[in-house]
């Protein structure tokens, strides 16, 4: 028996897979479509999909697209002030699409503007580390998009760290263990009730592993990776078995493909994971990530 098999029809919040990375790009003018692929992951047993959308209320063309990798084919708004277009697509699907608030482009009251949007829908924080332009998406860094410093650019994220602990938010957090372990260490420290999730097994798995080892309420998730799980099953059969109560099923898919997060599951499969750990990953820590974010979608 699959793990779709044995997770869905048995009613309540988050019955089935919960997908906990996506991302929108996609205007709400596509809403049936996306109400189809929904649909067709359903089948699947995927019930749930945490979808970030940003928010932009300060930035031209010329700086939104510095901070956005040149492959994102965008089909929602122009200027990527995503807010209204991914609550109304959340609306309609009735509570399988979570929405998560991007804060790349945040900027000024943090509190505020969280609590407005929290107020609007959202229901956890999208978050990236782009201190300059040496990360891992080849994109420009926050404080030369903005015009200032990295301490206070780094000031704005523990802001928006402490926003989620004094929430109980889920934060999905993109960070490169390998160049930026030291900022990583420093929230972890700061926040170690916050339930982070640093995606792409920490962008490295040997500079990731130690941090998944000391904090109990982080997790990882295996989205944008799956070229490398197909290609070396074996070692990230190892990694999932040795993290199986942290890592999280994610895919990374964009709103107007989001039945892409259906390959995933076929590689998860592919890896010959007992049903045990499959429900772990599928099931049981992504409810333990999202918490109240799923029980209020």
């Amino acid at each position: 028996m699959s793990v779709s098999e044995t997770t869905t029809g048995n009613g309540g919040a988050g019955a089935g897979i919960i997908d906990v990375h996506a991302h929108c790009f996609t205007s709400k003018n596509l809403a049936a479509d996306v109400a189809r692929q929904l649909a067709r992951l359903r089948e699947r047993g995927i019930t749930h999909v945490a979808v970030a959308g940003m928010v932009n209320d300060r930035c031209d063309a010329k700086q939104i697209w510095g901070l956005v990798p040149d492959w994102v084919e965008n089909r929602g708004d122009g200027l990527f002030d995503e807010a209204h277009d991914l609550l109304e697509h959340a609306r309609l699907s009735k509570g399988a699409i979570v929405p998560l608030l991007d804060t790349r482009y945040l900027w000024g009251d943090v509190s505020g503007a969280l609590g407005r949007y929290l107020r609007q829908g959202f229901r956890g924080i999208k978050g990236i580390y782009l201190p300059d332009s040496g990360n891992d998406l080849g994109v420009k860094g926050v404080p030369d998009t903005f015009g200032i410093t990295v301490a206070e650019y780094r000031k704005r994220e523990w802001e928006i760290f402490s926003f989620a602990e004094a929430n109980d938010l889920p934060v999905l957090y993109h960070i490169d263990a390998r160049r930026y372990g030291d900022t990583m260490a420093a929230l972890l420290a700061d926040f170690p009730r916050v339930r982070v999730n640093f995606p792409h097994f920490g962008i490295g798995r040997k500079a990731f592993s130690p941090f998944l080892d000391r904090y109990p309420n982080l997790f990882t998730d295996f989205s944008g990776l799956l070229p490398h799980m197909r290609e070396n099953r074996a070692s990230y059969r190892d990694f999932i078995l040795q993290y199986q109560d942290r890592v999280c099923f994610g895919s990374d898919a964009i709103l107007y493909e989001v039945e892409g997060s259906a390959h995933y599951l076929d590689a998860l499969h592919d890896l010959g994971l007992s049903e045990e750990v499959l429900h772990k990953v599928c099931v049981e820590n992504p409810h333990r990530l999202m918490g109240s974010a799923l029980r209020s979608a």
